[in-house]
């Protein structure tokens, strides 16, 4: 009995359509305006990451040298009167300080973000996706 002989040819190569064409196209994802968008808001993260802890711990040192001082004074506070008006102008002051701590983180978040509005449109994506396909 004979054994039918298999065809070990290897199949023909698929045909190139583009000099950019990959045989991953999700590769293809990863250049032009889509990587440059991931590297910018990857800097501007990294940049805020090492601004925004530093901001709210120098922000958390004056608040407990705010409180020690403040401690201290009461315990020389010698009736209620001078304790109730001493306890307002610290909450006072302390509404104050967290008011302006928000608003310092607020502005520097946003400032994360205004710098990844350059980024490009969908459109922009997709065409560049398209010219490299």
């Amino acid at each position: 009995m004979k054994v039918p002989a298999h065809d070990h040819t290897p199949p023909p190569p698929e045909t190139v359509t583009s000099a950019s064409s990959s045989p991953f196209p999700i590769v293809e994802l990863f250049s032009g305006p889509v990587a440059s968008t991931i590297s910018q808001n990857s800097e501007a993260l990294a940049k805020g990451m090492q601004v925004v802890p530093s901001e709210i711990g120098e922000f958390v040192a004056a608040r407990i040298k705010a409180n020690v001082e403040h401690y201290g004074q009461c315990t020389k506070c010698t009736d209620w009167s001078d304790l109730m008006e001493l306890q307002q102008k610290w909450f006072k002051d302390t509404s104050k300080a967290y008011t302006d701590q928000a608003n310092t983180v607020t502005a520097m978040t946003q400032a994360m973000f205004d710098q990844a509005s350059d980024a490009p449109s969908t459109a922009d994506i997709k065409a560049s996706v398209k010219t490299n396909k």
